[in-house]
């Protein structure tokens, strides 16, 4: 189980400070989008993430496969052959104009490039004539307990699937070895069988990372129950945050596979139909698995509250039996403490002690009836 550490209140304002600089950079994406509406240019949306393009071509099919490494030209999908599937992925959204290329090779909508080029994009579908687009969101957890939410889009042709990433990553790791080493069916299959396993690996992303969150929770149960205090407050509400950035992606997911389902099966073959429904089926758990997180995170901060409402009663009842306890005290000391000339007991031998005497029975006396009483 992974720990977490909730006793450093510095970093988890820096983790704080840093959600805040997200949205703010969100706000000036939302400027960048639209100025290129009003000029009619296409430009990438979103902030480059790696130094060059990285485009790598998987073409395969049951029988043979062939990897081409930084690839830059594509007029290979001219010459394709219907008996192959070709898997072009990109790691690096920022250079236009090799995007604008592909589209040229693969006669992409304008509008295609302009979604494909804008990391800001909420998850959607769209079918044309000879493609499908799919966006979606993937969303980990990085080894310093944040999130790392990246933009990721698919195009679905006849027999090819291109994949735009922000950046490299282990998504898709498995899913190459695969094909390299012919596991499964993937191979033996046609385009949107691979497309169904792009998507499932990023569900399963979704999967682990809502793991990990309930991990996190069980922890910060313990701690909130034992000690509350102010830094696993700031902790849950970032884990809060958290849950509800993944329930805000994962609905659009939702929805888009349903949507390739409603539609024309025309780049869905009938045999992998099933994957897809098999695929709607796991988002919805997904959904229904991070609901559970987000109740039990609300669970978590009314107990916070009450915990704390019950440690300030703790602390006033302390408070409250002390001051009655000395009322009586502090009555009897009063009196004493008068200066007339003519008072009982003002200049008897003992009338110090017993003065002390009586305080003391007054003492043990209101000790023994709270205890009685249970007040104590």
């Amino acid at each position: 189980m992974k720990r977490i550490n909730i006793a450093r209140p510095d970093k988890l304002l820096l983790s704080s400070l840093k959600t805040l600089g997200s949205l703010v950079t969100l706000d000036l994406y939302s400027e960048e989008k639209s100025k290129a509406k009003k000029t009619g240019e296409i430009a990438f949306i979103g902030k480059q993430k790696t130094e060059e393009v990285d485009i790598q071509l998987y073409q395969y099919n049951k029988d043979k496969i062939k990897i081409t490494n930084k690839v830059q030209d594509f007029t290979f999908f001219e010459k394709s052959s219907k008996d192959h599937i070709y898997w072009l992925n990109f790691h690096g959204l920022h250079d236009v104009e090799l995007i604008e290329q592909l589209g040229k090779a693969i006669s992409l909508d304008r509008i295609t490039i302009r979604q494909a080029l804008d990391t800001t994009l909420r998850p959607k579908v769209e079918e044309y004539d000879h493609y499908i687009f799919f966006s979606v969101k993937s969303i980990l957890k990085d080894k310093e307990g944040g999130l790392i939410v990246e933009q990721l889009s698919f195009l679905l042709g006849d027999n090819y699937v291109v994949s735009f990433q922000e950046e490299p990553s282990d998504h898709f790791e498995h899913i190459r070895n695969k094909i390299v080493e012919n596991l499964g069916l993937i191979r033996k299959r046609s385009a949107d069988f691979l497309l169904y396993q792009l998507l499932d690996a990023i569900l399963d992303n979704y999967f682990e990372t809502i793991e990990t969150l309930n991990s996190e929770t069980k922890i910060l149960e313990k701690v909130i129950l034992s000690n509350p205090s102010q830094e696993s407050l700031i902790h849950l509400e970032r884990m809060k945050y958290t849950t509800e950035t993944i329930k805000k992606s994962l609905s659009p997911f939702k929805d888009s596979l349903r949507a390739i389902l409603n539609r024309p099966k025309s780049f869905i073959k009938e045999d992998n139909i099933r994957y897809f429904q098999d695929l709607t089926n796991n988002c919805y758990s997904a959904i229904e698995e991070i609901e559970a997180t987000a109740k039990s995170l609300e669970s978590l901060t009314n107990i916070y509250f009450s915990s704390l409402s019950q440690k300030m009663n703790e602390t006033m009842k302390v408070l409250t039996t002390v001051a009655t306890i000395f009322i009586p005290l502090t009555f009897i000391a009063g009196i004493y403490g008068m200066n007339f000339e003519n008072m009982p007991e003002l200049k008897h031998t003992y009338g110090y002690f017993m003065a002390l005497g009586g305080m003391a029975i007054v003492f043990i006396g209101m000790i023994v009836f709270f205890k009685r009483k249970k007040w104590l």
